[in-house]
């Protein structure tokens, strides 16, 4: 499939700077294209959506009125956030892929592939800890500050 040939080079390059992550999108585009040019076609003949690189994912053949779904590309920096995520795209009963509206460009659905700006629940519960933590101190130190004031007036 797609998703296992193209994650043979997935871990050579672990530099998380922009460059790393061209250098990676490269990787993952030429490996890409090596798949595109080797794979054997879906169906002999008939109608189909093409096999593709959108610049984004590496999309197999799709067969008319389906969906088609790739893993999410492995050169995005957030990619160990989102390794069960999918991208997909449409392949209408004509054999063509689905068009955004008013486009010329495919539809997708990336959602899956995004990165998450929610905190896992773990790192929530430790923020809370800190907060709940810093408010008793504070809250203990104007107590002890106050005592110290009533007895100073006695």
């Amino acid at each position: 499939t797609v998703s296992k040939h193209l994650q043979s080079a997935k871990w050579k390059i672990t530099d998380g700077s922009l460059s790393g992550v061209v250098q990676k999108w490269k990787e993952y585009q030429l490996q890409c294209l090596k798949y595109l040019y080797e794979a054997p076609p879906i169906v002999a003949e008939g109608k189909f959506c093409n096999r593709t690189f959108d610049n984004y994912a590496c999309w197999p053949d799709g067969l008319p009125g389906t969906y088609v779904n790739v893993s999410c590309p492995w050169y995005l920096p957030w990619a160990n956030t989102v390794l069960h995520g999918q991208v997909y795209r449409f392949c209408t009963s004509e054999g063509t892929w689905l068009l955004k509206e008013n486009s010329t460009l495919p539809w997708r659905n990336l959602t899956e592939c995004e990165a998450s700006d929610q905190d896992a629940p773990e790192e929530q519960l430790l923020n809370l800890s800190i907060i709940y933590t810093i408010g008793y101190a504070l809250s203990f130190s104007a107590l002890v500050i106050a005592t110290a004031i009533l007895l100073g007036f006695r």
